[in-house]
């Protein structure tokens, strides 16, 4: 049975007040576009290091950059794949929840499965406890609970529900963006909680199993608000410094002519283009035209969807 029951101890409340004005700090730091955007790609890929090494994968940070930074077309192993289907849930999120309407639903929750572990896993989507989890996010999103709590409560539930075979973990770290993203608390894109979680797992085993031992949530929330507030001055450093962690070359970071025009035409609300579109648009062979789109979506530019020929791309 799913524990809810927690009390907003001084604690949280302190710290939640504090994530408030951090949060505000970060959201009016003066940083240029081109900045941002190396920022928020070098915060993803540590999201997907600190996430995975978590779950046992032993790539290094390096071999993990490398690979979100080239086209690769060699047959990638298993920890290969998990690094991409990783950053393809995140993009997911980003792309389809930052301040949604829309309820998480269960549908949701098997869609970051689906992106993140079943290719690999080999497993259904489908939970095993489909209808306790359905429950859960129903009532979950029935009161007004700070989104910070309301991600706090969704990690530690997924965990304790454990509605798949395999990847629980995984989607356990993934599911508080969805409820963050949702609120709008993107944080520009810079919050790193998988970092926190990993740092000290005896503290992180502490907290999940304090739920079970008092049958109350308080001291996970205050362990969880307190990772939220020192990620989120982790990033503030370095959004104040504007110091970056990784070193590629800084024609990766730059945009070619073409590349510049595809991102103005997606300015548009609900446009989308398609590499035959580039091709006729630029006078380009396909092959320059998949090297120009892949390379936006590498730099977290813009979103594939679809398959084979009716793949299009999106800005997210």
């Amino acid at each position: 049975m799913v524990i809810l029951a927690y009390n907003l101890s001084p604690n949280i409340k302190d710290n939640l007040q504090k994530i408030e004005t951090l949060r505000r700090q970060i959201l009016l730091a003066p940083i240029s576009p081109k900045t941002e955007l190396r920022l928020r790609w070098e915060a993803s890929l540590q999201r997907v290091y600190w996430s995975l090494i978590l779950a046992g994968n032993t790539l290094s940070k390096a071999a993990m950059i490398t690979l979100l930074s080239t086209q690769n077309k060699k047959k990638l192993t298993s920890e290969q794949k998990e690094v991409v289907n990783y950053k393809k849930a995140q993009d997911y999120i980003k792309r389809n929840w930052l301040i949604s309407p829309r309820p998480i639903s269960l549908t949701a929750v098997k869609k970051l499965y689906d992106l993140a572990c079943k290719p690999t896993l080999g497993k259904t989507s489908k939970p095993t406890k489909q209808r306790e989890l359905k429950l859960f996010l129903e009532y979950l999103q029935t009161g007004k609970e700070n989104p910070i709590i309301q991600a706090g409560i969704a990690q530690i539930s997924i965990i304790d529900i454990n509605a798949f075979d395999e990847g629980n973990g995984s989607v356990a770290r993934l599911i508080p963006y969805l409820f963050l993203y949702k609120h709008g608390y993107d944080f520009r894109g810079l919050l790193v909680l998988d970092e926190y979680l990993r740092r000290d797992l005896f503290a992180l085993k502490e907290a999940i199993q304090s739920v079970t031992r008092n049958k109350n949530l308080t001291l996970w929330l205050e362990y969880y608000t307190r990772g939220v507030l020192i990620q989120l001055k982790n990033a503030y450093k370095i959004v104040s410094s504007s110091k970056f962690q990784t070193d590629l070359p800084a024609a990766f970071w730059k945009l070619n002519d073409r590349q510049a025009e595809v991102m103005n035409l997606l300015e548009r609300p609900g446009s989308k283009i398609t590499n035959k579109k580039v091709q006729k648009m630029f006078k380009v062979s396909q092959i320059t035209a998949s090297r120009d789109l892949s390379q936006l979506v590498r730099l977290g530019l813009v979103f594939s969807g679809g398959k084979g020929r009716s793949t299009f791309y999106t800005k997210i």
